[in-house]
């Protein structure tokens, strides 16, 4: 099987990471595959902030999670209320790509370049998981004085459209859920 195809197939949402570091190497080359992402026009409307730093990601999970807990939608209050529950698995590198809305598809554009960067761990034997929780907490009032409380800003005018955890799987790579077969069409 075609080499990419193969890492696209691996790829899976890693829920427990080690603590080991995400090398300047690793992310850099994550990195410039977010960069090589497609976007509408060739606008490159992205901006990419690393997180590495634990202090930062412990407050940024602390306000997460007690966002979860005050939120109206049950299941994520009933997560949050769960023994041991991380928002961000532990994981020891959040990448948050942002962008700017007056773009033509800013939020596409960010999000396929996440994908890059989930598909470009993975082929570095690495973990990802999507964590949508930032940009929900992001959106509230409270998330955004949060954010600036901590230093955690964006370029002028941006805003958040895609967040991922990143850093070396604890545990096997978990088997592929069942996908949907019936879910094509092909005119001829």
């Amino acid at each position: 099987m075609n080499e990419t195809i193969s890492t696209i197939l691996r790829r899976r949402s890693v829920r427990v990471y080690r603590p080991d570091p995400v090398g300047q190497t690793e992310l850099a080359e994550m990195l410039e595959a977010g960069r090589y992402a497609p976007s509408a026009m060739n606008q490159q409307p992205w901006h990419f902030t690393a997180i590495r730093n634990p202090e930062l990601l412990r407050k940024l999970e602390e306000n997460c999670r007690s966002a979860f807990l005050e939120s109206n939608v049950e299941a994520l209050r009933e997560v949050a209320r769960q023994e041991g529950f991380s928002v961000f698995y532990k994981a020891p590198l959040m990448v948050i790509i942002s962008g700017d809305p007056g773009a033509l598809a800013a939020q596409y554009d960010c999000t396929l370049a996440m994908e890059n960067m989930m598909l470009a761990a993975t082929s570095l034997g690495m973990g990802s998981c999507w964590t949508h929780a930032l940009m929900m907490f992001h959106a509230t009032e409270k998330g955004k004085s949060i954010f600036s409380e901590i230093g955690l800003r964006f370029p002028e005018g941006h805003q958040p459209y895609a967040a991922a955890v990143f850093g070396w799987p604890a545990e096997p790579y978990p088997e592929a859920p069942p996908k949907k077969a019936d879910c094509s069409t092909i005119i001829d």
